[in-house]
């Protein structure tokens, strides 16, 4: 082959005749530098042939430590992976999206579990999809689809690039992908939309895929040859971008009487208001400014463990509990005012007290998306993000508690008002304390990963990543508040599926350091390919506690049973498995713990995570003779 192409275009790097380079390799370098110029920190990559030409550039970009890169087997698990690694951004106060890397056909198809995850949630995320040519699409070629409509209305954008659209137009080439790029992450971040969610940037690349052998790799991730990099033909530097704050976090929830005083009615002093206030899951610092606000006003919270709200003298447990009781009942009947924070989703009860239409309800939220289920929201306040670019100035939400309870114009809670529901939570049936027996009851275990975290140092617990289904809902039940900062929780909440909880973990690891996730046994053997590790990829600081049950326990607190029998309960819907989770998790590599009891489990948990592990907790009802260290 000369340096000509068949179109004439030139594509040898300066100082060489013979070996050109293809202008598949000059465009993937121009991409990895535009993502990196645009603030991605982390790629998770998937291997595969029509990538091939990205793999040179990530590597020298992570030798440069421009970057990190984790190679994951499986194109589920690395969507999953990358999702987890935005979570832990987030919880950091930064919308700084991993990007997963795929090769073309069914490799990108297996990305949309984690797209519609981070589509319903809004958790920024970025899918650099490789793909064939444009002229290959729709004529039998192999590993060739329609890609860029694969992931529905879920995308914020699809950014679409030609083959060699570099090599074709040259410095003019550079810029336009650049651009594209950007706007991919922005589209993302929410940088102008405050919408955060999946991205896609769809590469065509055409062959030759890979240099020809005995050419020199070129050095670091530079741009075309003789192309100016981006930030010397006028592209300018991200101030902030993705990495920048979303929200100013209240620094410390004030009561009345301290910092600030209760709100004053002009006409006839301090009003009381019999209010809640519901803090469900959130992906950002919402749950904080609930917690704020029901503290300063001296309202009942209810806040899921993974709203970042459960903490602090007004959160309670057991509420959707009492809300089922003729006690709850009548408090409930007293509520005038219910501010929502986050995605609540985990009871009904909680659900029928939103879709009242006797009282007023409030939504705050972070993002231009909020959970109004029943319709039945009076007003929705924005919590406005430091990073939102385009936001006209002083059109920024209120962030101190006060201040919120202005615009809301919010009452004070009655005398008395949050102490009567913690009356009525303390008066409802005690539960065995396990402790006495140390019996490893499911509801014990569970409680026991939450309560190392409250024993820790703050700041020094691991991040607990929770299951969906029923171990979120023993949690959320049971969980003690925290005297000071909540434990940082996170779950899989938007669409509540199981699928890719490890793989979560295991993104927020590499991200974040230690991390402790609680799953059910299906939750794990679902997803437990996701903690196959490649020999040459570093072992993360994730330890999995497996509520081995024996199938989903779930559906035995739904209607179903009344009306199903049995057998079929069993086969259709509790589905227990023939797999021993602690067996499966040592072939992975994971060392594996069989705690006997309660007491050897809470010592366990009170150890550091190091390393890849496993706590396989047999229930008591299910371990037989098999309870061995």
């Amino acid at each position: 082959m000369s340096a000509a192409d068949s179109t004439g275009r030139n594509n040898a790097r300066p100082g060489t005749d013979s070996h050109p380079e293809p202008p598949s390799l000059v465009a993937a370098r121009t991409v990895v530098r535009a993502l990196i110029h645009a603030g991605v920190h982390q790629v998770i990559l998937a291997p595969g042939s029509r990538s091939a030409p990205l793999v040179p550039a990530l590597a020298a970009a992570e030798r440069d430590g421009k970057l990190r890169v984790r190679v994951v087997l499986d194109e589920r698990s690395a969507g999953f992976v990358a999702l987890g690694c935005a979570r832990a951004e987030l919880l950091a106060g930064r919308r700084r999206p991993a990007a997963v890397v795929t090769t073309s056909g069914t490799a990108v198809a297996n990305l949309h579990p984690a797209v519609a995850e981070a589509d319903a949630a809004g958790v920024p995320l970025l899918l650099v999809t490789a793909d064939r040519p444009h002229e290959a699409v729709g004529t039998g070629a192999n590993q060739t689809t329609e890609q860029t409509r694969i992931f529905g209305a879920a995308a914020r954008l699809t950014v679409d690039l030609p083959a060699d659209i570099t090599a074709d137009l040259g410095q003019a080439g550079v810029r336009a992908v650049a651009g594209q790029v950007r706007r991919a992450v922005d589209a993302a971040t929410g940088a102008l939309t405050n919408d955060p969610g999946p991205a896609q940037l769809n590469l065509r690349f055409r062959p030759p895929l890979a240099p020809e052998p005995g050419a020199e790799t070129p050095a670091g991730t530079g741009t075309a040859p003789g192309v100016a990099p981006p930030t010397q033909v006028g592209l300018p530097e991200t101030s902030g971008g993705p990495a920048a704050p979303i929200a100013p976090v209240p620094a410390a929830p004030q009561r009345p009487g301290a910092a600030e005083q209760p709100r004053q009615n002009a006409g006839n002093g301090c009003r009381e208001e019999h209010g809640v206030v519901v803090a469900g899951d959130a992906v950002d610092a919402t749950g904080r400014y609930a917690r704020a606000l029901a503290e300063y006003l001296d309202w009942p919270l209810l806040a899921e463990p993974t709203s970042g709200a459960r903490g602090g003298p007004q959160a309670l447990t057991r509420y959707a509990e009492l809300l089922n009781t003729r006690a709850g009942a009548r408090l409930a009947a007293q509520v005038e005012r219910v501010v929502v924070a986050g995605h609540p989703s985990l009871t009904r009860p909680i659900g029928a007290l939103l879709g009242r239409d006797d009282l007023r309800i409030d939504v705050l939220t972070g993002t231009s998306r909020w959970t109004d289920v029943a319709g039945t929201a009076a007003s929705v306040v924005p919590l406005m993000p430091a990073a939102h670019r385009n936001a006209p100035a002083g059109t920024a939400a209120p962030s101190a508690p006060a201040d919120l309870a202005d615009a809301l114009d919010l009452g004070q809670g009655p005398h008395g008002w949050t102490a009567r529901w913690h009356a009525a939570v303390a008066a409802l049936p005690a539960d065995p304390d396990p402790a006495r027996a140390d019996i490893l009851s499911a509801d014990a275990a569970v409680t026991a990963v939450w309560d190392a975290a409250l024993r820790a140092p703050v700041g020094a617990a691991p991040l607990l990543v929770v299951g969906s289904s029923l171990t979120i809902r023993r949690l959320d039940r049971l969980a003690a508040p925290a005297r000071g900062p909540a434990p940082a929780a996170i779950a899989n909440r938007g669409l509540a599926g199981i699928d890719g909880t490890l793989a979560t973990s295991l993104g927020a690891a590499i991200t974040a350091g230690p991390v402790r996730v609680v799953v059910g046994d299906l939750t794990f053997l679902h997803d437990a390919m996701s903690l196959s590790r490649g020999s040459l990829e570093a072992e993360p600081d994730l330890q999995v506690i497996v509520i081995d049950d024996g199938g989903g326990a779930i559906f035995s607190t739904l209607e179903y049973p009344a009306v199903t029998p049995p057998a079929d309960l069993a086969r259709f819907f509790t589905t227990p498995q023939a797999t021993d989770p602690a067996a499966l998790a040592a072939a992975l590599g994971l060392r594996v713990h069989r705690p006997p009891g309660l007491a050897a489990l809470r010592a366990l948990l009170d150890q550091p995570v190091h390393g890849l592990s496993l706590v396989h907790v047999r229930l008591a009802a299910e371990a037989g003779d098999n309870n061995s260290t």
